[in-house]
């Protein structure tokens, strides 16, 4: 058995059993762990050795540590472990002492006295190391968290050029960013002051730890400078804050965290994300321009691909000599209508920007060849000319990250996970230039195969009849063969079934419609499969006909691509034959 191993991008997990469930982080080293591994600290512990945060905010959260840093191991470290083992040592001999002192009164209260002074002193010393342990670490604070996101840009220009017509597509490297909003209050200040105050020195150089964020999902960023791994750390210096200062400090005062970094391994979109595709409205005058904007799902999980839901903007320039913009319109269906404005550019350009648009829900959800879309048709009061060059900009806004970061979460200077006001962000913006040359485009004439004004009155013209059932593996079997020769099924339709002629009869009805490029030019085509299936008795028809009908249709804007339209009805007549068998009747192709 051969067995293949696929690498994939690292998880947070616990450092002790590998949990991917993590509930805490240590507050001493930080390592993630789930409950079992990383726990609060115990109550006896905290009255012991004294509590590790307080004030508002943390007054009631308990410290949370792993197995090499609970409070008894970091409590009697070096020194310190021979006062404790003392002070265990006098607390036994005080418990000798209080049992015997019945049987020898002078006996038991010296092993009393003794045991206690012993415990006594060796607890100060313990609490007391306690103590300067806990001033050698960073001051524990809790500032407000706002604004908490995970944002991933990807970059790209779109070219469409003037002297060989070919569309490219240029992506950059996707860059990111972790970032937050914390606000530091006087708890904060009134935390700072109270270390320094234990230090004995009122201008002491201090640290602090606001605590950690931790990113959620697989972890396919390179670590570098800013990002070391999953865990990010909120340390830092109160004197970079005027809230901290002694005199006449704000009631507050704003860390904007922000770290940036790259992926591992750049996305595999070799076509591009995004295709904007112009073209001059069919017996429009030339005065009518349609901008085609497609886009693909993609994502590092296959299952769960990156969803476009909002165009944040769409700006468009076009030569001043076309004439004022006389009208525009949205040729789908949106969710909320878009805000437009229009005006001359500082370069002797016209200008039209379309901010926020919703697009509405188009094909399945999971469905892989599914391709979303907009067009945007354009009026003007002149006409296009053909030798002319458009430009813009696209930016969109995907749910969803490229790294493959799913979320976050808070931890506070504890370890311990705190909340924060408002939802986190995790998406990807799209960012793409584009300038695109109409020279290879020109004005554009349709053609559809078969020409239905060329037609007689049969409407089975142009059908061909097979002996198969028409039912849903007879067109499974035809959608898959067409996916296979690269045609992009947009949806398959089934009629009802109905009564036929007789009471063994059921008719089927199917309609399937898509697309083919040819370059950058789309070919529609339009299949509608009838039939008839004949029934004796079983669930499943016993036999049947089936009737396919095609159409296709294109816009083109000279011979050859006249005859790539007739070529592509051609062949997928001929995808049918091979799929479906040898028809009893074939019509023959059209001119």
């Amino acid at each position: 058995m051969e067995v293949t191993v696929e690498p994939r991008a690292p998880v947070i997990r616990c450092y002790k059993c590998g949990s991917s469930y993590v509930s805490a982080l240590c507050h001493h080293c930080w390592r993630p762990g789930c409950a079992k591994h990383v726990v609060a600290s115990p109550r006896w512990a905290e009255k012991l050795f004294g509590r590790e945060g307080g004030g508002q905010g943390l007054q009631k959260i308990r410290a949370r540590h792993c197995g090499d840093c609970s409070h008894i191991r970091a409590g009697t470290a070096g020194t310190t472990r021979l006062w404790f083992t003392a002070g265990v040592a006098g607390v036994g001999l005080a418990v000798i002492g209080f049992i015997i002192v019945g049987l020898s009164p002078v006996a038991g209260l010296v092993l009393l006295l003794v045991g206690g002074i012993c415990a006594t002193f060796a607890y100060t010393r313990v609490r007391r190391a306690a103590a300067r342990a806990r001033l050698s670490m960073p001051v524990p604070l809790y500032p407000k968290v706002t604004d908490v996101q995970v944002l991933e840009q990807l970059r790209g220009e779109i070219t469409l050029s003037a002297d060989d017509g070919e569309y490219r597509t240029v992506l950059e490297p996707v860059e990111g960013t972790a970032s937050m909003t914390l606000t530091f209050g006087g708890p904060d200040r009134d935390r700072v002051r109270r270390r320094r105050t234990r230090l004995q020195v009122p201008d002491a150089e201090v640290r602090y730890c606001a605590g950690r964020l931790a990113l959620r999902g697989q972890f396919g960023i390179k670590t570098g400078e800013q990002i070391e791994g999953p865990v990010l750390a909120l340390d830092g210096d109160p004197a970079d804050y005027p809230v901290f200062r002694a005199d006449d400090p704000p009631s507050s005062s704003a860390w904007k965290f922000a770290r940036r970094y790259k992926l591992n391994a750049e996305p595999d979109i070799s076509s591009g994300p995004v295709w904007i595709i112009p073209s001059v409205v069919p017996e429009s005058d030339r005065r009518a321009l349609e901008l085609d904007v497609q886009w693909v799902e993609f994502g590092p999980d296959e299952d769960k691909p990156l969803s476009l839901n909002m165009i944040e903007l769409l700006r468009l320039e076009v030569p001043v000599s076309w004439g004022e913009i006389r009208g525009w319109a949205i040729l789908q269906d949106v969710r909320v209508p878009p805000r437009a404005v229009s005006g001359l550019t500082a370069d002797g350009h016209r200008s039209l920007e379309l901010r926020r648009l919703y697009p509405g829900k188009q094909g399945k959800e999971g469905d892989e060849r599914r391709i979303m879309r907009l067009t945007l048709s354009i009026q003007f009061e002149g006409q296009v000319n053909p030798e002319d060059e458009i430009s813009g900009q696209l930016e969109a806004a995907m749910q969803g990250t490229l790294s493959g970061v799913t979320g976050v979460w808070l931890s506070n200077s504890l370890g311990a996970r705190r909340g924060h006001t408002g939802e986190a962000t995790i998406k990807t913006r799209l960012d793409m230039n584009f300038r695109l040359s109409l020279a290879s485009i020109r004005y554009q004439a349709i053609r559809v195969v078969p020409d239905r004004a060329a037609e007689d009155s049969d409407r089975d013209s142009y059908a061909d009849e097979f002996a198969v059932v028409p039912g849903d593996e007879t067109v499974i079997a035809l959608t898959n063969a067409m996916s296979e020769e690269g045609y992009y099924v947009k949806h398959v339709i089934e009629n009802p079934p109905r009564s036929g002629r007789r009471a063994d009869l059921v008719q089927r009805y199917w309609d399937i419609a898509g697309r083919r490029y040819e370059g950058v030019y789309p070919i529609d085509f339009h299949i509608i499969l009838t039939g008839e299936e004949v029934y004796s008795g079983e669930i499943r028809p016993e036999r049947g006909t089936t009737k396919v009908r095609i159409v296709v249709k294109g816009a083109f804007t000279d011979d050859e691509m006249d005859t790539r339209i007739g070529d592509e009805w051609k062949r997928l007549r001929e995808l049918a034959l091979e799929t479906l068998g040898h028809p009893d009747s074939a019509a023959s192709a059209p001119d």
